[in-house]
C-alpha cells in the first residue's frame, strides 16, 4: 500500500521511529536480558539440586566411614584367634585378613601394596596400585595385621540405605573414581550441558572411591516446570509486543489512509459543487444582463439551470445522507414494495438525470412475474439501486449493455446489475466497499469522478435492511452487483 504526500510519510515515518525507540528496542533488549534470567535462574537451581544431592551423598559416606569403623573393631576382637598368616573372619564387608610377627615379612598376597615397616596402632589405609578394595595395616600388642575390604556389601549398604532415607531420588551406588583430569572434550560439554548425575569423592579409608547418583526419571520436573513457565512468559510478553505494534501499525496505516481518503473527498466534493455552481452562477449573470431576449433561448436557459440546481442538491443530499447514515440517525419506513415500482423509479431517475451519453435501449430491464414485494424503504431502496446503475452508465464506455434484474432465493430476492465495462480488479474488490475510496481505473477514467461514497451507501442501505451484497466481476469484461434484501 502506497502513501502519499509527504505529510503522510513523515507521520508514519515519525510513528514508526518512536515504536522502534520506545517499544521494540526495549522489548528485545527485555527479551535478552529474560534470556539470561531464565539461564541463570536455570544454572541455580541446577545448582541447588546437586548441593542438595551432594549433601545426601555426604550422609551416605559418613554412614560408611562409620561401618567401616565398625568393620575394623570387629577384626580387632577376633586378630588373637588368627595364626599368622592368612586368617577367615567371617564377617560381611571384610574380604581377607591377614597376619605377621614384627620384623619378619608381610605375606606375598599384600607384599607390593607398600606396606610400612612399621605400623602405628591405628589403622592406615592404604589403595593397592590395581585400584581394587582399600587395605587396613595396623599394629597389636603381638603382631601386625592388616586386612582388606569386601566392596560388595558395601554398594548394598549404599544403595538400600539411600534408597530408605531419600526415596524417589534415585540410584545411589558406591564406584571406583574415575582416575585422572577429565579430558579437555569432556570438560567442554560438561560445561555446556552439565550431567545430571552428581557425585561425591571419597577420603580414606575410601579414598580413589566415590558415591554417586543418578536421579530418577521426572525428577527433575520441577526444574523443567519452572524453565518452561519463565519461557512461555517471555515469548508471550514478546509475541504480545509485536502483536500490539502490528496492530498500532495498521492502525495508523489505516487512519492515514482515511485521512488521505477524506483530503480526496473534499477535494472531490468541492469540485463537484463548484462545477454547478459555476454554470447556474454563468446562467444567472447571463439572464440578469439581458443579452438574452428569444423566449427559446430563455427557456432553454431556464431548464439548464434548474438542471444545474437539481444536480446539485442531489450532490448535497448525498453527502447529508452519508452524514446522516454515518451518525445512525436515518430511519427507514419499512413497507410492502413491489420490485417493479423501484426498477421503474430507477429508471425515470436515471432519465431524468441525463446521464452523458445515455441512449434508450441501453439499459435491458429482466422481471420475473411472480416476485414477492421487498420488505423495506422505498426510497432507500431506490436510492441503493439508482447508485448501482448511475455507476454502470458511468464507467462504461459505448457500447453499453447494462442488465438490470431480479431473482428470488427462498425469502431473498435479488436486484443485480450487470454491466461490459472495465470490470473492478481483485485488489479493489473488498476496498470499494469503503468510504471514499475510489479505485485506480475509476480515476483514470475521462468520465466525472464521484465522491466515492456510492458504494459506501448501497452497503450501508442493504446492511440496514438485513441483506447483503455480492460482485463478481472480470477485468475487461464487466462486473455484477446484486443487492439480496428480505421479501414480504
Amino acid at each position: 500500500m502506497s502513501i502519499r504526500g509527504i505529510g503522510d510519510a513523515y507521520a508514519f515515518q515519525r510513528l514508526l521511529w518512536l515504536l522502534i525507540g520506545t517499544v521494540i528496542v526495549p522489548t528485545a533488549l527485555l527479551a535478552v536480558y529474560g534470556v539470561y534470567a531464565i539461564r541463570n535462574t536455570r544454572a541455580a537451581l541446577v545448582q541447588r539440586g546437586v548441593a542438595l544431592r551432594e549433601v545426601q551423598l555426604q550422609g551416605l559416606a559418613a554412614d560408611l566411614v562409620g561401618e567401616i569403623e565398625r568393620l575394623d573393631g570387629v577384626v580387632r576382637e577376633r586378630l588373637p584367634a588368627c595364626p599368622p598368616g592368612p586368617c577367615a573372619v567371617d564377617e560381611a564387608g571384610v574380604a581377607a585378613v591377614w597376619t605377621w610377627v614384627p620384623g619378619g615379612l608381610p605375606p606375598s598376597e599384600i607384599a607390593g601394596i607398600g606396606l610400612s615397616t612399621s605400623p602405628k596402632a591405628e589403622t592406615v589405609w592404604i589403595v593397592p596400585p590395581d585400584a581394587s578394595a582399600p587395605v587396613g595395616m595396623f599394629a597389636s600388642d603381638v603382631v601386625f595385621a592388616a586386612w582388606q575390604l569386601d566392596m560388595a556389601p558395601l554398594q548394598a549398604l549404599v544403595a538400600r540405605v539411600g534408597s530408605e532415607r531419600h526415596p524417589g531420588a534415585g540410584v545411589f551406588s558406591l564406584e571406583p573414581a574415575a582416575p585422572g583430569p577429565l579430558p579437555a572434550f569432556d570438560e567442554m560439554m560438561r560445561a555446556v550441558q552439565p550431567e545430571e548425575r552428581t557425585s561425591v569423592p571419597l577420603r580414606a579409608p575410601l579414598a580413589g572411591w566415590e558415591v554417586a547418583l543418578d536421579p530418577a526419571p521426572g525428577s527433575g520436573d520441577g526444574l523443567g516446570r519452572v524453565t518452561l513457565y519463565y519461557l512461555f512468559g517471555l515469548v508471550a510478553l514478546v509475541v504480545t509486543v509485536i502483536t500490539g505494534t502490528v496492530f498500532v501499525m495498521g492502525s495508523t496505516l489505516r487512519e492515514i489512509r482515511l485521512s488521505r481518503l477524506q483530503t480526496d473527498f473534499v477535494s472531490n466534493v468541492s469540485h463537484e459543487l463548484r462545477t454547478p455552481l459555476t454554470s447556474i452562477k454563468m446562467f444567472v449573470d447571463t439572464l440578469q444582463s439581458g443579452r438574452l431576449q428569444d423566449p427559446a433561448k430563455v427557456k432553454e436557459a431556464l431548464g439548464l439551470l434548474s438542471a444545474e440546481t437539481d444536480r446539485l442538491q442531489r450532490r448535497i443530499e448525498r453527502v447529508l445522507d452519508w452524514a446522516r447514515m454515518e451518525a445512525g440517525r436515518r430511519v427507514y419506513e419499512v413497507e410492502e414494495v413491489p420490485v417493479k415500482d423501484v426498477v421503474d423509479e430507477v429508471l425515470r431517475a436515471v432519465r431524468t438525470a441525463a446521464l452523458p451519453d445515455t441512449r434508450d435501449g441501453e439499459i435491458e430491464v429482466r422481471l420475473p412475474s411472480d416476485l414477492p414485494p421487498l420488505h423495506g424503504d422505498r426510497d432507500a431502496l431506490v436510492e441503493a439501486l439508482l447508485n448501482l446503475v448511475n455507476n454502470a452508465v458511468r464507467y462504461t464506455e459505448a457500447p453499453r449493455r447494462i442488465v438490470v434484474s431480479a431473482e428470488r432465493k427462498g425469502r431473498r430476492v435479488g436486484l443485480s446489475v450487470e454491466d461490459n465495462g472495465p470490470g473492478i480488479p481483485r485488489r479493489d474488490r473488498k476496498r470499494i466497499w469503503e468510504k471514499f475510496y475510489q479505485g485506480e481505473e475509476a480515476l483514470l477514467t475521462r468520465h466525472e469522478h464521484g465522491s466515492g461514497l456510492g458504494l459506501a451507501i448501497v452497503r450501508a442501505i442493504v446492511q440496514g435492511h438485513g441483506g447483503s451484497v455480492d460482485l463478481a466481476s472480470e477485468v475487461g469484461r464487466g462486473s455484477r452487483f446484486t443487492i439480496w434484501l428480505p421479501c414480504g
